[in-house]
């Protein structure tokens, strides 16, 4: 028996066959997006820690209230914009989507041990896109390094290998690190709960903040590249 997949109007189908040439088909259940909400905060104040919560129902994975979705793959983005009146420019762009690169790391070990702004096990991405400079080469050699792992880069730590991210997903990953961990106005946080501070209000224009909280559910198992992705956005002006 063999089978051919194909898709109609949104729709995943499974036709089979058997060595006599029958037609058996079965429809295979569509992939359906995650619905994703930031539950709090509600307001934000000026120079203090927000607490944040999220939570996130998908069809096929799981809902995250009864621990069925991994809280290592839940994302909250928080972005300062000093200029409140770039708010709309930036959601008109769909700047407010969780990068591709940072929800793989998602589905990885990387977060486990990096953050975006502190100290975990390993540097933070701050400090690692600091000491780098983004061109190709050195992009390369990072990939490379994350992949095969490492020891002595930072210290007496150990970098263990990751070899279940190709080479071409981990240049994305390297690149995104270099061009985007050292933005002040940009921190991202992992888990369904947990909590970011603001800061000082500023003297002149005030600002805004954008928070996303994302999930990439996990698609249909035979079916490339079928994951979707959730996101829930606020925009707070903080008192």
């Amino acid at each position: 028996m063999y089978f051919i997949l194909f898709f109609y109007t949104g729709f995943a189908y499974l036709a089979l066959f058997n060595f006599h040439g029958t037609f058996l088909p079965e429809r295979l259940s569509g992939n359906n997006p995650p619905k994703v909400v930031i539950t709090k905060p509600v307001k934000l104040n000026w120079n203090s820690i927000v607490p944040f919560s999220i939570r996130v129902n998908d069809p096929e994975d799981g809902n995250s209230e009864y621990d069925e979705i991994s809280t290592k793959e839940v994302l909250l983005m928080v972005n300062f914009l000093p200029n409140p009146s770039d708010a709309k420019k930036y959601l008109d762009q769909g700047l407010d989507k969780i990068p591709e690169p940072l929800m793989q790391m998602s589905k990885s070990t990387c977060l486990i041990c990096h953050a975006s702004k502190s100290i975990l096990i390993g540097p933070s991405f701050d400090l690692i896109a600091n000491r780098y400079q983004r061109n190709p080469g050195q992009v390369d050699a990072l990939a490379q390094k994350v992949i095969t792992g490492s020891q002595g880069t930072w210290g007496e730590l150990i970098m263990p290998p990751h070899p279940d991210v190709k080479i071409e997903e981990m240049r994305k990953i390297i690149g995104w690190i270099l061009d985007n961990g050292a933005n002040p106005n940009q921190s991202f946080y992992v888990g369904t709960e947990g909590a970011f501070q603001t800061r000082e209000k500023p003297k002149e224009q005030g600002g805004v903040y954008i928070l996303t909280g994302g999930y990439t559910d996990h698609g249909i198992k035979i079916v490339p590249n079928s994951n979707m992705q959730g996101k829930h956005t606020l925009v707070l002006t903080p008192f």
